[in-house]
């Protein structure tokens, strides 16, 4: 049977991600003059209903959202999760309605997308969740009808996809899939079973290799995100209104519930995500319209909710993304065909409409990908 119905009623993955490129730290001024490098932010919008990928120049002084040429790209059928390489220059969408991902090269002038030869690549029936190694060199996927996470190495020099080992056991229905910012491991969202599955990456080749321990959430764990210090980890529970929060041991990779945790968020919340400072964390509510938004504390992981939290979104908001240099928020407003903005004080975490937000969207923004590259100025 499949799974996408409707616009607001299909139970697959999204995955977010914010990628810095390898050129410039996040918070270095724009170089001017022709031929110089210019500091660029760029939103890839995954479109379930539209089956095309989007995309769009962050005005960084504004917020603004603004189409890239030839925006938007095609895509195969119900793109769901889309994720970028962290070196800026690739970006790859899981289509559900395909079982394929569709892979492309940024243009680094414009940030454009190009399909990359080959493209797209089978992945199996349902594919959801897509994400990259830090090192930019392995992509995964999670698969909810087969239970499986299928691993493939990027070519570093088209982007291009190869299949490697033998795709990997989960729970029942793994939806979200994250890898931690150090590498070392990988989590996987069990929807059906209300539980993480936890792997150890193998540094030379990619692969994964499961862990005993499975750790428990509250009902339907959706999309899932990891502190930037690699010492937390964040899980939406879509059948509640909370958010499970984890230490991670990274050793082990052994999950401990921290204390005071489910913490509670807006209705059905789906998707969860750090921001760059990891000072912050910010929850899309499917159910309530909305974005919640928490203080983390670094030393022990629990979260306290912002004053003001949480903020209006428009309809069925799925996906929440924090831009590299902290100071704004972008979400997928799937029921309205928007996209929300938000500037972040960097204060307080508080959130405050961009003027002009909501942006227009394709049909069925499902999943958002924000980047940073370095473009040439032209002569």
């Amino acid at each position: 049977m499949y799974k996408l119905h409707a616009l607001h009623t299909g139970l697959v993955a999204i995955t977010m991600s914010v990628a810095f490129s390898a050129g410039a730290a996040p918070d270095q001024p724009a170089a001017r003059g022709p031929g110089a490098a210019e500091y660029a932010e760029y939103i890839y919008a995954a479109n379930q209903g539209a089956h095309t990928v989007s995309g769009y120049r962050v005005e960084l002084e504004t917020g603004k959202l603004t189409a890239l040429p030839g925006s938007p790209y095609q895509s195969g059928r119900f793109p769901v999760s889309i994720t970028s390489s962290h070196d800026g220059r690739f970006v790859y969408a899981t289509n559900q309605g395909s079982g394929t991902v569709s892979a492309y090269k940024i243009n680094p002038e414009n940030g454009a997308l190009e399909i990359v030869p080959g493209s797209p690549y089978e992945v199996g029936v349902y594919p959801d969740a897509i994400t990259i190694s830090p090192d930019d060199h392995y992509v995964y996927v999670s698969s909810e009808d087969a239970n499986l996470i299928t691993s493939y190495r990027v070519d570093n020099a088209t982007g291009a996809l190869q299949r490697t080992g033998t795709p990997v056991a989960t729970g029942h229905h793994p939806i979200g899939i994250t890898v931690s910012p150090n590498g070392r491991f990988a989590f996987v969202s069990n929807f059906d079973d209300e539980s993480v599955s936890s792997y150890r990456i193998d540094q030379n080749d990619g692969l994964l290799t499961p862990l005993k321990q499975i750790a428990k959430t509250d009902p339907h764990p959706i999309y899932i995100a990891v502190s930037h210090d690699n010492q937390f980890m964040y899980v939406a529970n879509y059948g509640t209104a909370t958010v499970s929060a984890f230490h991670i041991d990274n050793s082990s990779g052994a999950l401990t519930e921290v204390s005071g945790s489910p913490f509670v968020a807006g209705a059905q919340p789906y998707s969860v995500t750090v921001d760059p400072s990891n000072r912050f964390v910010y929850v899309a509510n499917w159910g309530s319209h909305n974005v919640s938004a928490f203080t983390m504390n670094r030393e022990t992981g629990v979260l306290s909710e912002i004053e003001g939290s949480p903020y209006a979104t428009t309809w069925f908001p799925y996906a929440v993304v924090v831009d590299p240099k902290d100071q704004l928020a972008y979400v997928a407003d799937n029921g309205n065909n928007t996209i929300s903005a938000f500037h972040i004080d960097p204060n307080s975490g508080a959130l405050s409409k961009v003027a002009g937000s909501p942006f227009s969207a394709e049909l069925g923004p499902y999943a958002l990908a924000i980047t940073h590259a370095q473009t040439t100025v032209a002569k």
